[in-house]
């Protein structure tokens, strides 16, 4: 199976989960913004994740996903961080959907420390729930 992992991160949180992800799935977790988030062949699951800013998820993950071409993925499962509004699951998955691509599963949200906020954030309990479900995905479909 093909697995690619991407994410946008501007303060490390939802950095440190695709990190994560991308360990327990043997691939390298990629930053959007970097050239090689390039798709140069067909992914049968795309692992992508970003925070909320300002209610939405970031105008540079937005634009990324306008880019992106369904014929070249497969399925997509969604992760996020926040710090207090949960629905960046549910926003990022609105955007994949309305760009013609099939999002598998329900995003894995958690916490990420913003600010003084949410201190110590995401933590080990997180991450190792990131990575859960990240194989929970990849079992799914594999049968």
């Amino acid at each position: 199976m093909n697995i690619k992992v991407l994410y946008h991160s501007s303060g490390g949180n939802t950095q440190k989960i695709a990190n994560n992800i991308g360990r327990a799935l043997n691939v390298t977790a990629t930053s959007i913004e970097d050239e090689s988030s390039a798709f140069s062949e067909k992914v049968d699951l795309l692992f992508i994740g970003d925070g909320i800013y300002f209610g939405n998820a970031s105008k540079k993950m937005r634009n990324f996903i306008s880019g992106l071409d369904p014929n070249m993925i497969k399925n997509v499962a969604v992760f996020a961080t926040h710090g207090g509004k949960e629905k960046i699951g549910t926003i990022i998955k609105e955007l994949l959907e309305k760009k013609g691509l099939k999002v598998v599963g329900t995003p894995y949200v958690c916490l990420g420390q913003w600010l003084v906020f949410s201190k110590g954030h995401p933590n080990e309990e997180e991450v190792n729930g990131a990575c859960s479900y990240a194989q929970q995905i990849v079992e799914m479909l594999k049968n």
